[in-house]
């Protein structure tokens, strides 16, 4: 029997283009995803605010929440946003009821939380001291997946068995398995400078972004090969969050400072 190939899409044939410019209108956006119905949510750190805008980019609604908000991931399977509280006194991630629009509830939390995604009904954070942690979301019970210490304002991402993680002071990305075992490490700081926010399209290419280099770098999922995909002529401006959404084939990278956030499709 006849069994198809699949044809990945390889790291050199991936082009983007500008679909649209949000403007998001806060203060030091650090966390962005979209929603399954095409809005787009982004945390505004000195505002203590998230923001949700419609398909179109326009503000949609509001929520204030009593932290800091630092990295934020969309829940499908009960229509919520959970939110992580970064470097705040509170240590915790606030879930956001989208239908009411508001705070369902407050998860409390033993360290800092950073970078945060979300993997099978668990979250899977960047716990700064305590490392990577999984909470999960049924009985909020927490376990550990790399037990070394992080520095702060790391971002992660997850793609099959395998958990990727941002460390912007020593300018690495670095893949584990669920294990927690080291399966490739990526660093050039010739290209890529403060690494941020990160996530894996449905190929397993690994997109990340740079705050200082002002791009988004492409890598290949053994970790071996690279390209510069995004730059600062595509209006990244000091970028530091992103997000890729697989249902639309679509990048959502977001300025930190300049209120400006920007849709690319991918071809």
């Amino acid at each position: 029997m006849m069994v198809p190939t699949v044809q990945l899409r390889s790291i050199e044939n991936i082009k983007l283009t500008l679909h649209k410019t949000i403007n998001t209108k806060g203060e030091r956006i650090v966390g962005c995803c979209m929603l399954s119905d095409g809005r787009l949510a982004f945390t505004s750190l000195n505002d203590k605010t998230v923001k949700v805008f419609s398909e179109k980019g326009v503000n949609d609604f509001e929520v204030k929440i009593p932290c800091n908000p630092f990295d934020i991931v969309y829940n499908c399977e009960d229509n919520t946003l959970a939110v992580s509280s970064g470097s705040s006194e509170e240590l915790c991630i606030i879930i956001i009821d989208l239908k009411r629009k508001q705070i369902k509830k407050t998860i409390s939390l033993d360290s800092f939380s950073w970078g945060i995604v979300l993997r099978d009904n668990h979250l899977i954070y960047s716990g700064s001291n305590k490392g990577i942690r999984m909470i999960n979301l049924y009985d909020e019970s927490i376990s550990d997946i790399v037990r070394d210490k992080m520095p702060c304002e790391c971002y992660v991402a997850t793609f099959r068995d395998n958990i990727y993680h941002t460390n912007q002071s020593s300018h690495t990305v670095t893949c584990y398995n669920l294990r927690g075992e080291i399966q490739w490490k990526f660093k050039n700081n010739s290209v890529l400078n403060h690494p941020y926010g990160i996530d894996v399209d449905s190929d397993g290419n690994v997109y990340v972004v740079g705050l200082s280099s002002n791009n988004v770098v492409l890598i290949s999922p053994d970790g071996q090969r690279h390209r510069e995909v995004l730059t600062r002529s595509d209006g990244l401006f000091n970028p530091l969050s992103l997000y890729f959404s697989q249902a639309n084939n679509q990048l959502l990278v977001a300025n930190v400072n300049n209120n400006k956030a920007h849709l690319f499709n991918i071809v």
